[in-house]
C-alpha cells in the first residue's frame, strides 16, 4: 500500500476527530503497528502532527498554518500583484468562477470597474467583498462552511458547482509542482476546483511563489488543464524557465 495514502488517511482523521490511533491504521490499510507508528512518526517529523499514547493528534501549528486570519497577511504584497495582474483577464459580461484562499480574494477589488460582470464563488471573503460592488452579480455555493479557510466545500458545494458553466475559472492551490500538478491538505477543499477547472473555458491558477516546486497530499488538477498560472516575482529563475520549458503560459506579477 502507497505511504502517501496511507497518510492522507492519517491526516483526514486527525482533521475530521482531531486525533488518530494505531489501531485505526492497523485496521484500515491491513499493515503492521511498526508500519503505522512510522508513518505517524514522519508526520510528527514535519509537523502535522503530536505524537500521544496510542497515535497522535493534531498539532496547534497546523492549525495555526490553515487559520485564514493567520493567513491572510502573508505574503500580502505579492498576493496583490498577482490578482491585479489576474483582474485583467475578466472582461465586461463574463461569468467567472473565484476560489477560495487568500491569493484569489486581492483580485476582487479590481474588478469593480467591469460591468455585466457575474461571480460564483465558494469563498465568503471573496462574496463579502464583491457584495461592496452593487453591479457586480454575485452567487455564492452552497455547502458546509470550513471556518479555517472561510469557504464551502463538501457534497453538496460540488453538486452546485457542476451546475454551472464559466468563461473563465480562477482557482488556487496549497502546492504545485511539474511532476505532481496541483495538489491539496485535503480532498474536501480540492473537490470544488477540480470540479470548476474541468467544465470552465479558462482555467487560471493564481499562486505566490512560496507553493511552486511543492507539493501537498492530494492531486486534484494536472498542469496541463491550466491555462494561464500567474504567479510573483519571487519565483526561482531555474523553475520559472523549467515551467515555460514545459509549456506553461506563466506570467509574473510585478
Amino acid at each position: 500500500m502507497n505511504q502517501n495514502i496511507r497518510k492522507k488517511f492519517i491526516l483526514d482523521m486527525v482533521d475530521k476527530n482531531g486525533e488518530v490511533t494505531i489501531n485505526q491504521i492497523v485496521n484500515h490499510f491491513g499493515v503492521t503497528g511498526m508500519t503505522a507508528r512510522r508513518d505517524i512518526a514522519e508526520l510528527v517529523e514535519r509537523g502535522y502532527l503530536i505524537r500521544t499514547y496510542g497515535g497522535a493528534e493534531k498539532n496547534d501549528p497546523l492549525s495555526n498554518m490553515f487559520s485564514f486570519s493567520r493567513r491572510i497577511d502573508r505574503f500580502k504584497d505579492k498576493k496583490i500583484a498577482i490578482g491585479k495582474r489576474a483582474a485583467q483577464f475578466v472582461n465586461d459580461n463574463d461569468t467567472i468562477y473565484i476560489d477560495s484562499g487568500t491569493t484569489l480574494i486581492r483580485m476582487c477589488p479590481y474588478l469593480k470597474e467591469r460591468k455585466g460582470l457575474k461571480v460564483i464563488t465558494n469563498s465568503l471573503p471573496a462574496a463579502l467583498e464583491l457584495t461592496n460592488y452593487s453591479h457586480i452579480d454575485v452567487t455564492i455555493i452552497g455547502g458546509k462552511i470550513v471556518p479555517e479557510r472561510r469557504s464551502i466545500y463538501g457534497p453538496v458545494a460540488v453538486n452546485q458547482i457542476s451546475e454551472y458553466h464559466v468563461k473563465k475559472a480562477f482557482i488556487g492551490t496549497d502546492g504545485v509542482s511539474l511532476k505532481n500538478g496541483l495538489t491539496a491538505y485535503a480532498s474536501n477543499e480540492s473537490s470544488v476546483s477540480q470540479s470548476i477547472s474541468a467544465s470552465a473555458d479558462q482555467v487560471f491558477l493564481l499562486c505566490d511563489s512560496s507553493k511552486i516546486e511543492t507539493t501537498s497530499f492530494y492531486k486534484f488538477c494536472p498542469l496541463s488543464n491550466i491555462d494561464v498560472f500567474i504567479t510573483d516575482n519571487g519565483i526561482k529563475k531555474e523553475f520559472a524557465d523549467a515551467y515555460r520549458e514545459a509549456g506553461i503560459n506563466l506570467i509574473i506579477a510585478k
